[in-house]
């Protein structure tokens, strides 16, 4: 889910800046410049704090929910598309994604099998090739709804991803108790 979410965010940001805000290219790589400014400090307060204060498996739900809301945030249905709308809703999509990104990767050293930790084909190298696959499924997603036209691209490419993000909810609610 998060490199999925994480895809359609940083790969559409361009056209959607630029077809609802009329940005430049300089202004959108300023706001990715910023978004990007903020991995560091988040990741600082949740290794060295939040992690300490709840078990992973919190933190995982947590950001999990905080993802969906960045990403309902971010869709265009009712009120004119704002700026702050779509600022807000990027950055929390963005950070809560970030914050997965960690915890996935906690839950996933803690439960992996032994002889995934070693050798050519280890979890490492299984996490990055899903990785890949989500962001490969996310251009796609962007591509194949870019034949709608740039009116309705925010809105088609964030409903799989809103529906990824429930999904994962579920999934999560289901194996809360055996998560660390």
């Amino acid at each position: 889910m998060l490199k999925y979410a994480m895809e359609i965010l940083l790969s559409e940001s361009s056209v959607v800046t630029a077809y609802y805000f009329n940005w430049t290219t300089s202004s959108v790589a300023i706001f990715l410049a910023l978004l990007g400014l903020t991995l560091l400090p988040v990741n600082v307060v949740v290794g060295n704090y939040i992690s300490n204060m709840f078990e992973d498996r919190q933190i995982l739900f947590a950001a999990e929910v905080f993802t969906c809301v960045g990403i309902l945030l971010s869709f265009n249905l009712i009120f004119p598309y704002s700026v702050a709308q779509y600022v807000s809703g990027a950055f929390i999509t963005f950070v809560s994604a970030e914050v997965l990104e960690g915890v996935n990767l906690s839950l996933l050293s803690k439960v992996m099998s032994s002889r995934l930790a070693r050798g050519t084909y280890n979890g490492g190298l299984l996490s990055t090739e899903a990785g890949t696959l989500a962001r490969v499924l996310a251009d796609g997603t962007i591509t194949l709804a870019g034949y709608l036209g740039q009116g309705l691209l925010l809105n088609v490419t964030l409903l799989p991803t809103l529906i990824i993000g429930v999904i994962s909810i579920i999934a999560t609610g289901y194996t809360y108790n055996s998560l660390y």
